[in-house]
């Protein structure tokens, strides 16, 4: 009966933001609320749903939980979705998604030096490709070289557990990310065969460095920058866009598999097994654990939401440098595990351990930022004059996939590092114009 109950909170929890990301949200189909539906689906209806049919699947069993544990942890996740939604319309202004649309669609068909800003895409990458093998100390030839760099995510991991993960050097693979939007935008308005080829090889490359990064999450990355990229633009969805998307999706897919395989060492488990038996996505099993273990001296009572102010130091620098990802103090001092890396802490849990269960509060503030950012971002002002649009797939949706299912200060040093690069490419690849009024109060356009 336990597990009923849950499933149908979980069923709700998940229809419900999907609704109001259709009804209000800012970009068809890939909206904050959309994502929140989709996240809260995969890791919330989805493991409760296996749950109940195979109990011995949930990640938190291994911890020998208190009876009443489940249920406990879904009632504060399912509170926290649905505060984030009350945030979200408390504060929702409405959008013109015509006007939204056209400054996107004016802004893509003007994208500048599309030659070099595809040659940079490959040459970026293999240069950070070669600052990542060096500092992991292995050879291009290695054998087991991606089976190394999927099963070890970190390196010269300290007596306190933490090591470097190489995020600094991966910063730089925002570059082709960057120039994979920039292309698609471009060829998506103008229906251009040329620059839709370019941006599909550069697609592939990306799948590249998702297995170099060892990171599944590349791949969702990179199917939400062209879902993202051809909802904000206006693009139909024809039998031929289905037919692509679930061709990308299926490719995704496979390659997951594949990176699942080489995580394991080749052990037979399944992306299913691996997805249902994790703590990935807006997690059922964090909630649990984290209302079941927490002390009160445990709380750091919003210490994790700051650590960003000494994250930008390099840990080649600063050997000793302690975690910026609340994944390792929740592995260790929570969960009172020490086999080095961290779990997954998800933005409820993040709150949790800071504030206990007046961690609730901060649901309706993230769901205003969420309103918030969108707004800005797709205001047809902003994206004339600064091509804002653009950044809506690339930080914005990392925004919101952090404080759903990582950690807030380990997303704002990343976030930081890639915006300089972004700002460099916009001033090198966007037009930008400023909007004219015209006598008959029509609106005009000037670069």
């Amino acid at each position: 009966m336990e597990s009923v109950l849950i499933t149908a909170v979980a069923l709700t929890c998940t229809l419900l933001p999907l609704v109001i990301g259709q009804r209000m949200g800012g970009a068809p189909y890939v909206s904050p609320m959309h994502f929140l539906g989709y996240f809260c689906g995969l890791g919330f209806l989805l493991k409760a749903a296996a749950y109940g049919v195979a109990p011995d699947l949930a990640f938190f069993q291994q911890f020998s939980p208190a009876p009443s544990a489940q249920l406990r942890g879904a009632l504060y996740l399912s509170l926290f979705i649905i505060l984030i939604c009350a945030g979200y319309i408390a504060f929702a202004r409405p959008i013109s998604h015509a006007h939204s649309q056209e400054t996107a669609r004016l802004i893509a068909s003007q994208i500048c030096r599309r030659d070099w800003l595809f040659a940079g895409a490959f040459t970026f990458t293999a240069m950070t490709f070669a600052l990542v093998l060096r500092a992991r100390g292995v050879g291009l030839f290695d054998p087991a070289l991606l089976a190394g760099l999927n099963a070890t995510k970190q390196i010269n991991v300290n007596d306190a557990g933490v090591g470097a993960t190489l995020a600094g050097i991966k910063t730089f693979f925002v570059i082709p990310k960057f120039a994979f939007v920039l292309l698609l935008g471009n060829g998506i308005v103008l229906r251009a065969r040329r620059v839709m080829v370019q941006a599909g090889v550069v697609g592939v490359l990306l799948i590249g460095i998702a297995v170099v990064s060892g990171d599944r999450f590349e791949l969702i990355e990179l199917l939400v920058y062209a879902f993202a990229t051809h909802a904000i633009l206006g693009g139909r969805i024809a039998a031929r866009i289905v037919f692509l998307t679930v061709l990308c999706i299926s490719a995704v897919m496979a390659v997951s598999a594949y990176m699942t395989h080489l995580r394991f060492h080749g052990a037979q488990i399944s992306l299913f097994q691996q997805i249902v038996g994790s703590t990935y996505f807006l997690d059922l099993n964090v909630a649990v654990m984290v209302t079941d273990r927490t002390e009160f001296e445990q709380l750091l009572h919003g210490e994790s939401y700051t650590w960003w102010l000494f994250g930008w130091v390099p840990r080649a620098i600063w050997l000793d440098k302690p975690a910026i990802d609340l994944g390792v103090y929740f592995k260790r001092e929570i969960m009172q595990t020490y086999t080095g890396g961290a779990f997954n802490v998800t933005g409820p849990g993040e709150a949790f351990i800071n504030f206990g269960w007046f961690g609730l509060g901060v649901a309706p503030v993230l769901g205003a930022i969420y309103r918030k950012g969108e707004e800005i971002l797709l205001s047809p002002v902003l994206v004339l004059r600064y091509g804002s649009y653009l950044l809506y797939p690339m930080l914005f949706y990392p925004f919101v996939q952090a404080t759903l299912q990582s950690s807030f200060s380990a997303f704002i040093v990343g976030a930081a590092a890639q915006s300089v690069l972004l700002i460099l490419m916009v001033a090198l690849f966007v037009p930008r114009f400023r909007p004219c009024l015209t006598p008959k109060s029509g609106v005009s356009y000037a670069l």
